[in-house]
């Protein structure tokens, strides 16, 4: 039944926990080092370099995008809490894997961490293993060579976890008969994996490593009392989140310390509770590690979620021996509530999902079909095949390159460096940004919390994007904070397909050629998205505005939506001869009645005299100051 639990929430998340801006830049670095490119030199990666060739192997298979991400992500995730069962167990006893099983069943914040494609599911199969390994029965210079391998490898994911390997190692020599063979050989496994794999890459690139998986995570500190604030919090967040698993540890390494200090103790239950001080020491370390750049939170310590319930379990099955039947059930089930009552709120404050759920990787899906459609793979002078985007996830799915220095997402973004600086370290600043900006790409694709990065010189970002692209789509509840994307394409020239082909002619040359009509849920309300396509086989003389109005049944006004087109970003006098326009505009739908039939319709009129442009026949005559689009009932 816990088994059944663990999987159908890691389902449950998978499908439904939002998309994080870390997914498309582990994926893209995955893609990118198959296809020949080195990390740090050829690209920034700030973390240590295993994690994309093992996601990488299996693009042969299944190709690279975020259901295949997360598909990999959840194996290793459910490989680790299986693990971490099975190693309580092999301490103490059927009983304790039963209760580590669990308490990792509901550690709902965790399981988040583990479902979408980010360190936390390798890293953690890589220490699970390695304390798995130490356990197993068998020759101990083998043992140990293999434990320490593992989790040196753990190291070359996800470099926090360095401060696990001096505890690990003393773990290994207290557990061996032979204790100098085991320090010397665990310390020499640990010191050859590291030199190969990060020795290899600091050879080849130097300062650039070292910046991106040290400096990177150090330059933004902040000053001193600012900084010991920010640990405080952090602190006291995670002793929340993770109050059980924290408490347990802490209650086994007291324990274990008071039977040490007596005599004639069982020496079994003694060297259970010394492993399970073993793994708090370890996961202790990991929070320290945590809790110091100004970038972490308490989500972070899921890394060692499976390792302080494989000391939980531990720690309650020796309770349950200890304790009269009638008091210890009741205190088990009543700390296994409690954690999984903890870790629901943090799930719920922490906003990795939404209510009602939604599906975040098909609204990500959604916009890159937009993207495809405007764009070609491999580009061209005409339809240029780069995504302009610090969403490296919303390129991956659309099968679009980004332009060279944006492959860290919002994080490959330093405006405040020199123009040398910034392309010594493979990221961009304000310079670089406008320049690409400025270039011809594909499509470009903000989100509104992009866009509140972007500082220093605002006005000239947006000068650049109004004066060469425009303003196609809007994309609700997209990425991890739920805004909104903002999808803008070049001048377009070839014949668009609308939903509704309904081509009316207009004065001054421009023509209707039809519209998209979509339902769908915004902030839980319902809105109505329309998309109007216009023509213009010359420039207009005038700088019309559009009108989008509802109209009851007895043609009154109620409500609507007045602009120059494209949400002022493409005013009629800029058209250029010839070009397709898409206009874009949101109706709420909540307070209409659903009895009544309503009416679309839209046109144009000039701002200065509030004149409507008229509406031509076939024959050039003026039938209507307004096009009726379609009626439909909310």
């Amino acid at each position: 039944m816990l088994s059944v639990g663990i999987v159908a929430t890691f389902l449950f998340l998978f499908f439904f926990r939002r998309v994080n801006l870390d997914e498309g830049w582990y994926l893209g670095a995955a893609w990118l080092v198959y296809r020949g490119e080195i990390l740090y030199r050829d690209f920034a990666y700030t973390q240590t370099p295993l994690l994309p060739y093992i996601y990488g192997l299996f693009e042969p298979m299944m190709g690279i995008g975020l259901y295949q991400g997360r598909l990999i992500t959840l194996c290793f995730g459910l490989g680790a809490w299986l693990l971490s069962a099975v190693s309580a167990y092999r301490v103490a006893g059927w009983r304790a894997g039963l209760l580590a099983l669990a308490l990792l069943a509901t550690a709902f914040f965790a399981a988040t961490q583990y479902t979408y494609t980010a360190t936390y599911g390798l890293t953690a199969f890589l220490m699970a293993a390695a304390i798995d390994s130490s356990l197993r029965a068998g020759a101990e210079r083998r043992r140990t060579m293999v434990a320490a391998l593992l989790m040196s490898l753990a190291v070359t994911v996800r470099l926090s976890t360095i401060v696990v390997l001096p505890p690990f190692l003393l773990y290994l020599v207290w557990r061996s008969k032979d204790r100098v063979g085991a320090l010397r050989w665990g310390a020499l496994t640990m010191i050859a994996t590291l030199g190969l794999i990060l020795g290899g890459y600091w050879l080849v690139s130097g300062d650039l490593m070292l910046y991106d998986i040290w400096g990177f995570h150090r330059d933004r500190i902040l000053r001193m009392n600012w900084q010991l604030q920010k640990i405080r919090l952090r602190t006291i967040k995670t002793a929340i989140d993770f109050a059980i698993p924290l408490l347990l540890c802490g209650w086994g390494s007291g324990w274990a310390i008071r039977r040490l200090s007596r005599r004639n103790q069982d020496a079994a239950m003694t060297e259970a509770l010394l492993v399970a001080t073993a793994l708090a020491v370890m996961a202790g370390a990991l929070f320290v590690a945590h809790i110091v750049p100004r970038t972490t939170d308490s989500y972070y310590n899921a890394l060692q979620l499976p390792m302080m319930c494989t000391a939980g379990g531990i720690v309650l099955a020796l309770l349950v021996e200890k304790l009269p039947r009638r008091l210890a059930y009741p205190v088990v089930i009543t700390l296994v509530l409690c954690n999984g009552l903890l870790q629901g709120y943090a799930t719920w404050r922490d906003g990795s999902l939404t209510f009602p759920p939604q599906n975040q990787i098909a609204v990500v899906r959604h916009a890159a079909q937009l993207v495809k459609k405007y764009t070609t793979p491999t580009g061209s002078s005409v339809f240029p095949g780069t995504l302009f985007s610090f969403n490296q996830h919303l390129a991956l799915e659309a099968q679009r390159p980004t332009p060279p220095g944006y492959e860290m997402a919002i994080f490959s973004y330093r405006p405040t460096w020199s123009t040398e600086q910034a392309r010594a370290y493979k990221v961009i600043n304000n310079e670089l940004l406008f320049a690409d900006l400025s270039a011809k790409q594909g499509a470009v694709a903000f989100t509104e919390f992009d866009l509140g990065q972007i500082y220093g010189e605002r006005d000239h970002f947006f000068a650049i994007l109004y004066d060469h692209y425009r303003w196609f789509y809007t994309i609700e509840n997209f990425g991890p904070f739920g805004d909104v994307l903002h999808l803008y394409f070049p001048p377009q020239f070839q014949p668009p397909q609308p939903q509704v082909q309904q081509e009316r002619q207009l004065d001054d040359g421009i023509k209707l050629l039809g519209y998209d009509l979509v339902r769908e849920q915004q902030v839980g309300q319902p809105i109505a998205k329309v998309g109007l396509y216009w023509y213009s086989a010359q420039t207009p003389a005038t700088n019309y505005t559009v009108f989008l109005q509802l109209l009851d049944q007895n043609d009154a006004f109620v409500l609507g939506w007045d602009n120059p087109p494209c949400r002022r970003t493409c005013p009629t006098e800029n058209w250029q001869p010839g070009e397709f326009i898409r206009d874009e505009y949101t109706l709420p739908l909540a307070e209409l009645s659903p009895e009544t039939t309503y009416t679309l319709v839209t046109g144009m009129y000039d701002p200065a005299t509030n004149q409507r442009l008229p509406v031509l026949s076939t024959t050039g005559e003026v039938v209507s100051d307004s096009i009726e689009l379609t009626t439909f009932q909310p």
